[in-house]
């Protein structure tokens, strides 16, 4: 029986429903009718049924209602007091409601990968249509396309195994009208998992080119995506929560994914202003699809600049970054709360603290933000005034009038060069402090010095000659180097710091201002946090437990859900 599918001639995207029973049908909106076979043996849209694989690529900017995932940790709090990404901070999430369940998303995007995978393979309409071909004008097309979908099969698995642990790992096409092959699968263990998914990576690195053949391919993956990609997985199966008894090659394992990428020297670290204002920079490994947005800003700006405020970075970030003019060790000397920010010389905090916070006084476009009680950006101002004190200003474009409706090209960046130095810093650390300790401080300068901060001096080596010590180090580092990029949430779940830090209140600060113009700061709770250690992993969506159910299969729940 031949298949209709429906088919957006506009971006030639193809969709497929997350019910089994309607997995393929047609738009009756669309007058064009395709086949599956037909689609598969155009020149057009073969090529373009891997393009729409990539939109369940999850944009972090306004996956909850326009707040951010960094609102759920202590990175800050969302001034949207209905946003569901409280849902988190009051332990309120279920297997029934999930505010980032992605579960039926990240399962969709595998099915496509496998089924364009399968028509690519040797017997594959692709193959006997050459509908994409071998190699063109020097480059091994078909190859890339391969590679390319084995690289977001595995991005889409990593997707779901951090978030649940116990998944199933689906590497071909399963018949939605066949119950015997749906249920067929089983979930396997997160080391086997792990092992599944780097092997894609692997696979998919052979496969891409070292660089773009032609300006035409910017913004896809190369042959070092999948390898970083690797990097990280490989970092989280090291960490505490997945590998408990310290197995010290694990560690080794994820230093050496690190190095090679490291090696290559194919990336830089950027201009920390223009990281995510300008495409297609030298420190940008991986990102999304780019387009005209200003949501960015409009969720963000502080009220005053038409803006909704809702990122509030929390005073425990603010207070982490230190100050230019001091090493490591006496990162704070000059940090009192006469003069919390020190937003002149010689008392200067580091330069990724504007590139992170909007503070009282800081300058966006021609006049001041003004976060102190009574301001116009200040706390209470508005419904959605900063409820820390602080807004971000980390992702925005300042150049944006929303009054006219001004926009942007942008891209949410999934993976940059930085997140390999602290990724390769980290597991040198614990695998061996000692013998790596020159490789660790080298690679850990780089971020240092963009920042504006003093690298190590014979004191700071000493001090973080510890491995405890430097272990501490890297984790503020990357808290500081990688703030609001969904980073810390998952950072603090891995190394099992979550069921501590936040089982505390985060933290804001209040400044009021006197006659005279002069400020006082205090600081104080801006919101609670409450973290269940089965929160380590999330609930499997309670849908998936009554489908097997209902199929007399068997699927694993994590421990304490229901």
């Amino acid at each position: 029986m031949k298949k209709l599918i429906k088919i957006s001639l506009a971006i030639l995207s193809l969709f497929f429903m997350q019910s089994c029973t309607d997995y393929l049908d047609k738009d009756p909106a669309v007058d064009t009718k395709l086949t599956y076979e037909q689609l598969f043996a155009d020149v057009h849209d073969a090529p373009g049924f891997l393009n729409n694989a990539y939109n369940e690529l999850p944009d972090g900017y306004s996956r909850f209602g326009g707040a951010m995932l960094a609102a759920a940790c202590d990175e800050g709090v969302c001034s949207n007091s209905g946003s569901p990404i409280n849902l988190f901070n009051k332990n309120a999430i279920n297997a029934t409601t999930n505010p980032d369940d992605v579960w039926d998303t990240m399962y969709r995007g595998i099915r496509k990968c496998n089924i364009f995978l399968k028509e690519l393979g040797p017997n594959g309409i692709i193959t006997k249509t050459n509908s994409i071909p071998e190699s063109k004008e020097g480059v091994a097309v078909r190859n890339y396309y391969k590679g390319q979908a084995l690289f977001l099969r595995a991005f889409y698995h990593f997707e779901l195994l951090k978030r649940y642990g116990k998944i199933f790992y689906v590497s071909k096409v399963l018949d939605p009208f066949n119950e015997n092959e749906l249920f067929s699968s089983v979930q396997i263990t997160y080391n086997q998992a792990v092992d599944s998914i780097v092997h894609d990576c692997d696979a998919s690195a052979v496969l891409m080119p070292s660089a773009y053949p032609d300006d035409s391919y910017k913004g896809r993956p190369i042959s070092w995506t999948p390898l970083a990609l690797k990097s990280r997985i490989l970092l989280y199966a090291a960490s505490p929560l997945n590998n408990p008894e310290n197995d010290k090659t694990k560690w080794q394992r994820a230093a050496s994914a690190a190095k090679v990428i490291v090696d290559s020297k194919k990336y830089t670290l950027g201009t920390l202003s223009t990281i995510f204002t300008s495409l297609y920079n030298n420190e940008i490994i991986f990102a999304a699809r780019a387009f005209n947005r200003n949501d960015i800003e409009t969720n963000n700006y502080p009220v005053s600049y038409q803006g909704s405020g809702y990122m509030n970075p929390s005073e425990d970030l603010v207070g982490t970054f230190g100050m230019t003019a001091k090493t490591y060790k006496n990162r704070y000397v000059d940090y009192n709360l006469a003069d919390p920010y020190s937003l002149t010389n010689p008392k200067k905090r580091e330069d990724r603290l504007k590139y992170s916070a909007f503070i009282n006084e800081s300058r966006l476009k021609d006049t001041i933000v003004a976060t102190f009680v009574g301001g116009k950006d200040g706390l209470f101002s508005s419904p959605t005034a900063t409820k820390s004190g602080y807004y971000m200003s980390k992702f925005i474009d300042q150049s944006l009038d929303l009054a006219k409706g001004n926009t942007s090209l942008r891209a949410w960046v999934y993976m940059r060069y930085a997140e390999i130095i602290l990724n390769y810093a980290e597991a040198l650390n614990e695998y061996d402090n000692v013998a790596n300790f020159t490789a660790i401080t080298n690679a850990l300068d780089l971020l240092r010095n963009r920042a504006n901060l003093r690298t190590f001096d014979t004191a700071d080596k000493t001090l973080l000659k510890d491995q405890a010590e430097m272990r501490k180090y890297i984790k503020q580092e990357r808290r500081l180097e990688l703030a609001f990029e969904e980073h810390r949430f998952w950072d603090l779940r891995r190394w099992k710091d979550a069921e501590t830090i936040l089982n505390q209140p985060v933290k804001g600060m209040r400044i009021t201002k006197d006659n005279a113009g002069s400020y006082t700061y205090t600081v104080f709770e801006a919101d609670s946090r409450v973290f269940d250690p089965k929160m380590y992993w999330y609930p499997i969506p309670r849908r998936e437990i009554l489908k097997y159910q209902n199929a007399g299969k068997t699927i694993v729940q994590n421990p304490g859900w229901e």
